[in-house]
């Protein structure tokens, strides 16, 4: 990160107890544009707008889930578009009806998967 070459030729002294310099520091981690203590405060006093790096760790979880369900839907999708490649070579209709009933148990996970996606979805609705 580029430092800032501002001179300030004038300084005071402010006196704070720990927990507001623990809070200090805590809001310098998370700004986006503050280097040091003096900025934030600087910034603070003059009331230019803060920009604060935050992360919602509520919604990891969630992410992890919705990651591994998207990948188990891909796989199915996968496994069922090779079944339906098989489906279209075969003339006989005993065959097709083989890949038909081989097709069942693909689109059974896929609904279960669906279903658990729709109530991952219900709960991002409840976090916002």
């Amino acid at each position: 990160m580029k430092k800032r070459t501002v001179n300030y030729p004038i300084r005071k002294t402010i006196r704070f107890t720990p927990t507001e310099i623990e809070k200090l520091e805590i809001l310098l981690k998370r700004s986006a544009y503050c280097q040091t203590v003096s900025e934030l405060v600087r910034d603070m006093l003059f009331k230019r707008k803060l920009t604060l790096n935050t992360r919602n760790e509520s919604l990891d979880n969630t992410l992890v889930e919705l990651g591994l369900l998207r990948n188990e839907l891909n796989t199915i999708g996968v496994n069922l578009n090779q079944i339906t490649h098989y489906f279209h070579m075969q003339a006989d209709p005993k065959e097709r009806l083989f890949f038909v009933k081989e097709m069942l148990p693909y689109f059974e996970r896929t609904n279960a998967k669906i279903e658990a996606l729709h109530s991952l979805i219900e709960g991002l609705k409840t976090l916002t």
